[in-house]
């Protein structure tokens, strides 16, 4: 179980009413690609239930964790600065850049863990407090939408980081420096000064150490990626239910009281986890697009095909994430202003005169629509994600 019945709903479910007995399971379904790509980092937050064993391997997780990125971004800084060439920095850019969105996401999560601990909590609650087998199926309709968005993400990130940490320095081959010295490639260009990282083993063990690196930088982007996705749809899915519910608020004005709490709290939590995440994805995969550009160039003019594919594969993984990420906010945005939009049609004359009036406070906030936003600085909505294009088209 992910939350203990009574713990997750906070309120006690009166016998005659409605109860989502596959409350628990539901959550896991909702949740699961969550927990699959939260798990391996130890960010997956821990219950009471949660023996001393599981949070010493989730402490040892982050450490291992913190090293891979730190073994992949210091190295590869050392190299940046110990180069001359522009070209060859703009070369370096790009994976480091990857790298420090990656430690950024990581931070995020792992500086918020409290929060996302408090999200993952509500959304089981919801779960546990749905009050009729309708309310379930339209959440469990949600709960799919999220999935596939989180899974289609997921498939992106790691096709790029395959090709890119495996096969790709397999396929480039051997290449000779000016000393006649064979450098065999590495995914990730790094300086290490105090040893000859050519040598065997050391050759092995660094290749070894940076595939664990992008499976660790790529899970850290399929996690945030597949949070927003499935946060969002979620509260899509409750916005979806008051929906309903003020279809039959004439009949029935005791859900009066329960439309607005839920209206308030489902779109306060959504900003507060997704603003910093968001404005880091947001920058850093305009900046990897530009860059992949760059590099697609170089690679097309050297007739190189692995490394074409490689890339191109990455470009539609940084455009689907920054795709994904405006689609929710759009859909977001326009189920909230649905809300609205049904509160102003319903039948208000036939209420009592007090919940008459108290339907302008569910008015209002629809008529300000929550916006995901990057950081307060940028709107995520379609919208939003055509103009960067064309300035990137531009650029």
């Amino acid at each position: 179980m992910v939350i203990s019945a009574k713990r997750a709903s906070g309120t006690n479910i009166r016998s005659n009413e409605f109860r989502n007995i596959s409350f628990d399971a539901d959550a896991r379904f909702a949740l699961q690609i969550n927990r699959l790509l939260l798990k391996p980092l130890g960010i997956w937050p821990a219950t009471k239930e949660s023996s001393f064993i599981e949070n010493s391997i989730a402490t040892v997780l982050v450490i291992i964790c913190s090293f891979l990125l730190a073994f992949i971004m210091l190295p590869g800084l050392f190299l940046l600065i110990k180069v001359e060439s522009v070209a060859t920095k703009i070369r370096l850019t790009g994976p480091l850049s990857f790298c420090l969105m990656a430690v950024m996401k990581y931070r995020s999560l792992i500086y918020g863990h409290a929060y996302l601990s408090d999200c993952i909590k509500q959304v089981v609650a919801d779960w546990c407090e749905l009050k009729s087998s309708n309310d379930r199926d339209i959440m469990i309709s949600y709960a799919k939408y999220g999935r596939v968005g989180a899974t289609i993400c997921a498939f992106f990130m790691y096709g790029g980081g395959v090709f890119y940490a495996i096969i790709l320095p397999h396929l480039s081959g051997n290449i000779k420096n000016s000393n006649n010295e064979t450098i065999r490639p590495f995914a990730y260009p790094s300086y290490y000064g105090f040893f000859d990282p050519q040598e065997s083993p050391a050759y092995e063990i660094i290749f070894s150490l940076h595939c664990c690196c992008a499976f660790v930088m790529h899970s850290i982007t399929s996690a945030t990626c597949s949070l927003a996705v499935v946060f969002v749809m979620h509260a899509c899915g409750q916005l979806e239910i008051i929906i309903h519910w003020l279809g039959d608020l004439v009949s029935n004005h005791e859900r009066f009281s329960m439309i607005i709490q839920k209206h308030v709290q489902t779109l306060n939590n959504v900003e507060k986890v997704l603003c910093e995440i968001c404005l880091v994805e947001v920058v850093g995969c305009t900046l990897g697009i530009c860059l992949l550009g760059y590099y697609l160039m170089l690679q097309w003019e050297e007739s190189d095909a692995i490394g074409i594919m490689t890339y191109t594969i990455l470009l539609i993984s940084y455009t689907f994430n920054i795709l994904l990420y405006c689609y929710i906010g759009e859909r977001l945005t326009e189920q909230c202003k649905k809300v609205g939009e049904t509160t102003y049609m319903i039948e208000w004359h036939r209420l009592p005169e007090k919940k008459a009036l108290g339907l302008k406070l569910t008015i209002v906030t629809a008529q300000n629509p929550v916006i995901i936003t990057a950081g307060k600085l940028v709107d995520l909505s379609l919208n939003s994600f055509c103009h960067v294009n064309v300035e990137i088209h531009r650029a």
